[in-house]
């Protein structure tokens, strides 16, 4: 896990939606920010450990090497 200078205000996460079975993206507001894991293969931030809603949660997002339609 790495830990970044500056704090984001807000994430693009994505989820997996069961009933349309594909991927939902939603800006997460962010209060605290812990840091992030990268994925192995481009380096990027794949998910992020954040509070939010007054929880801590994993937010995972699009790594680098994912590709959009």
């Amino acid at each position: 896990m790495r830990i970044i200078l500056g704090m984001p205000k807000e994430i693009e996460s994505v989820e997996w939606n069961e009933k349309g079975k594909k991927w939902v993206t939603k800006k997460i507001q962010i209060e605290e920010y812990h840091g992030f894991t990268e994925c192995r293969y481009c380096q990027k931030p794949m998910s992020h450990n954040v509070k939010t809603n007054g929880e801590f949660k994993v937010i995972y997002t699009k790594c680098g090497c994912s590709k959009s339609n």
